[in-house]
């Protein structure tokens, strides 16, 4: 879990870096989604692996047991009154599900060198990213926050940052 955090914590760095760049190179953008995409991710095997009876089956990927589970499937346990209790369990409505799945396309088409069209939401669609990973980690953690204070007051302070950075582009 502490591991997870320390993944979220850098690539929220990710996040911030490219999606302040993106003012002087939009292409940026696609760099940001990976970054939050990966943020997320990390946030949801913390909250996955949080209590003291989870186990690895609860973020593994079951095609790929040696790898962690996408986050589309992860989105799906944590949302999943079989792996978390509320108030951890992730609530999300149809359009914020939408929102993730386009930051999720935007990160898929980025990573595998496709061409994709940013969505107009995109800056939109990573703040509801951005809101789930503070919820998870911050607000309702599934795991003790007191051995992890200072990694999750970093990525509070780079939620933070980020958050300025996205204000300050438009939205849609």
């Amino acid at each position: 879990m502490r591991l997870a955090l320390f993944a979220v914590l850098q690539a929220l760095r990710l996040t911030r870096r490219e999606a302040d760049g993106a003012a002087q190179d939009p292409a940026r953008l696609r760099w940001a989604a990976l970054g939050i995409v990966s943020a997320l991710q990390g946030a949801l095997v913390a909250a996955l692996s949080g209590y003291e009876t989870a186990t690895i089956d609860a973020v593994q990927n079951p095609s790929q047991p040696e790898r962690i589970a996408p986050v589309a499937f992860l989105l799906r346990r944590a949302r999943s009154a079989g792996f978390l209790n509320a108030p951890e369990r992730v609530e999300l409505s149809g359009s914020r599900q939408r929102a993730l799945e386009r930051v999720i396309d935007v990160r898929n088409a980025a990573v595998h060198a496709l061409s994709v069209e940013i969505p107009e939401t995109l800056v939109r669609d990573m703040r509801v990213a951005t809101a789930l990973i503070e919820h998870m980690v911050l607000q309702a953690p599934a795991f003790d926050p007191a051995p992890v204070r200072v990694v999750s007051a970093l990525i509070a302070d780079e939620l933070k940052a980020l958050e300025g950075v996205l204000r300050e582009m438009p939205a849609d």
